[in-house]
């Protein structure tokens, strides 16, 4: 069966058209490395052209890497192995840096097989895009839902950025090896995925505000596989095939959603700006910062924290001023997040002339209110599954966390909790009250 036929009825009777943007299949068990060199093998000619690149790093050779090569051998392709350095110490980043280095290194190749996650995975996309060459990725870990999106997001002059390109042409893994994969990783996948339960409101809030094409149907295509793992988190921190693979599962199913709608919308909001604004600062300072999902589930207890205080509003006065600039605070990227900031001042002035039209506030309460998370309960969820549910648990402190809260707005122009929290005056004042009652 093909991917898209397994995201069910609500969405083939209705997206159809829609079935080119997603990867062909996904290939997931124990002979995987095998039965993705055989889907290759069926898309490259019999003679000539048959050159694959396998990308890994050093983490993911030995995982998969060295398997999924000797399996394309073994098919009769010509495996290229590539190992994508660990640049000054830290783990490979997506980059424009990064991005020539593979380009360069893959230029006589006619398909990228990337073995990793994250970075691998959007590297691979963005370099093939570009070549109009084909990808595909075998997953190590569950910890992403980019893995069938076509979304490719790397920091452009230091800037958390959203390029769209196409998604891979198979999505592969190994259970075994997801299950074998570091418990940051699959705690990051977790918070990944439990962000759709707070960005769906963002989503559904942009089709209030400014007409943004909303679909039920892709809102809901991991309903049916949450259950497997979220009724079980514990099996998560025990590391069991079983749930990791569901939760795998639920991140591609992610992924496919993304691709369906062409955005990041039904899988990405506010709780994703506070995790890019963490990560941006750190990268301009020259230190570490914990993983992007691990930092996502903080920031998805937040967003649903802070939309519960702002939609108990009766009638709030909702304010159009720019939100404030951290120059500084920014260090060598501020003129950059500057460009974002002033698009993101002037859709702030957008939403605000909308709310303020008579009725729409309350309609905006009653129709987000109900498919609102509790805060309480993501919080618990990430705990049971000893996951990330604190802001000490991201290895920084609060008033980082909160320096954050109070700058990710500005990165994007897209309109999510933060800026509805800042325009209705929620923001600035209850953030530590907030930290303190959820994230402590």
């Amino acid at each position: 069966m093909e991917l898209f036929d397994a995201l069910g009825p609500a969405v083939t009777s209705t997206l159809a058209g829609r079935r080119d943007r997603l990867p062909r299949s996904l290939i997931l068990g124990a002979d995987a490395p095998e039965r993705l060199a055989a889907a290759l093998v069926g898309e490259l000619p019999a003679v000539g052209a048959r050159r694959v690149a396998v990308v890994f790093d050093a983490r993911t050779r030995p995982a998969a890497g060295e398997r999924c090569a000797a399996a394309l051998g073994a098919r009769g392709l010509s495996p290229e192995p590539l190992l994508l350095p660990d640049p000054e110490g830290h783990w490979p980043r997506c980059d424009e840096a990064s991005r020539a280095w593979l380009a360069e290194r893959t230029s006589g190749c006619d398909y990228l097989l990337g073995v990793g996650s994250g970075v691998i995975s959007d590297l691979c996309k963005w370099v093939a895009f570009d070549a109009d060459k084909p990808a595909a990725i075998f997953a190590t870990a569950a910890s992403m839902n980019g893995y069938a999106a076509a979304n490719v997001a790397p920091a452009i002059a230091g800037v958390k950025t959203l390029i769209l390109a196409r998604a891979h042409r198979h999505v592969a893994a190994d259970p075994a090896v997801l299950a074998a994969a570091p418990a940051t990783l699959t705690s990051a996948g977790l918070g990944d995925v439990l962000a759709k339960t707070v960005s769906t409101v963002d989503w559904k809030m942009n089709e209030l505000l400014f007409g943004e094409a909303f679909d039920p149907a892709i809102a809901g295509i991991i309903d049916g596989i949450e259950g497997r793992f979220l009724s079980r988190p514990e099996a998560l921190a025990r590391a069991e095939a079983d749930a990791v693979s569901a939760l795998f599962e639920a991140l591609v199913f992610s992924g496919c959603a993304m691709s369906l709608q062409g955005s990041s919308m039904p899988a990405s909001g506010g709780e994703h700006l506070l995790s890019h604004a963490l990560d941006m600062r750190a990268d301009a300072e020259g230190v570490e910062h914990d993983l992007h999902g691990r930092q996502v589930g903080v920031g998805t207890i937040f967003a649903a924290a802070l939309y519960e205080r702002v939609l108990a509003l009766e009638a709030p006065r909702f304010d159009d001023a720019p939100l404030p600039l951290d120059r500084e605070g920014w260090g060598p990227i501020g003129a950059s997040v500057a460009e974002h900031h002033a698009a993101q001042s002037r859709r702030l002035v957008e939403a605000v002339a909308r709310l303020r039209e008579p009725d729409l506030w309350q309609e905006l309460r009653t129709t987000l209110g109900p498919m609102l998370p509790k805060a309480a309960w993501l919080r618990e969820v990430l705990r049971r599954a000893g996951a990330v549910h604190r802001v000490a648990d991201l290895g920084i402190g609060r008033e980082r966390f909160l320096w954050s809260v109070y700058n990710c707005a500005q990165i994007r122009e897209r309109f999510t909790s933060i800026d509805l929290a800042w325009v209705s005056g929620v923001l600035p004042a209850a953030a530590p009250a907030i930290v303190d009652a959820h994230l402590s």
